[in-house]
């Protein structure tokens, strides 16, 4: 199972920006095979990111799914509307789940706590085993199934948990339970020797659509 991100920043006002996204999301939804969801960055990103995100079972699924798009004036006239709100360019991520279910799609308002880091080359398989004992320690501790991937292009080494909680005050008393738990703490000192220093980033995201 992959996990397919496209990610923007968008300048200017929201009152333009939130309805083009939406509006995109909606359009994609109804002309493809996709089941995308858009998610805007509440912390830990630029101000103005946004991303779509779906569950695909493959990179061939991924492109049969979108390949009316590609041929769609629809779509481009969509795209084109963006023109004065996207001063750079976006980016495609592409992960490769390592450990988790894919369940039901959370409901519009869901906050995401996503954590990235970057493992060495050469203990790639230590990580993970890493990263998924850790996910399934704060799984314990929260409550909150933690999926684990891995970044399938990019830099080598990429890892990503995700844990996504019905609204913010759950994501807020999840957080709590995690910083009260020693033995969590603990555990993040034996990274040390299995990412690189100073790779790990923590974000946060709510789900618009």
């Amino acid at each position: 199972m992959l996990l397919f991100s496209r990610v923007l920043t968008v300048t200017g006002s929201p009152r333009q920006a939130l309805p083009w996204a939406l509006g995109v999301t909606s359009y994609v939804n109804d002309h493809s095979d996709l089941d995308v969801s858009l998610w805007s960055a509440t912390y830990g990103y630029p101000l103005g990111t946004l991303a779509w995100t779906a569950l695909v079972e493959s990179q061939t699924a991924l492109a049969a799914a979108t390949a009316g798009l590609l041929a769609d004036d629809g779509y481009y006239d969509l795209i084109e509307q963006a023109a004065d709100l996207i001063d750079q360019p976006g980016e495609d991520l592409l992960r490769q789940l390592v450990h988790g279910e894919p369940g039901e799609p959370p409901p519009v308002g869901a906050v995401a706590t996503v954590t990235t880091a970057t493992a060495l080359v050469d203990r790639m398989a230590e990580a993970v085993g890493w990263g998924v004992e850790i996910a399934q320690h704060v799984t314990s501790v929260t409550g909150t199934p933690v999926a684990v991937f891995t970044d399938a292009f990019g830099q080598m080494g990429g890892m990503t948990w995700i844990g996504v909680e019905p609204d913010l005050a759950s994501a807020e008393a999840a957080n709590a339970k995690l910083m009260a738990d020693g033995d969590y703490l603990g555990r993040l000192a034996a990274t040390k020797d299995l990412f690189i220093p100073g790779s790990g980033h923590a974000g946060q995201t709510t789900r618009l659509a």
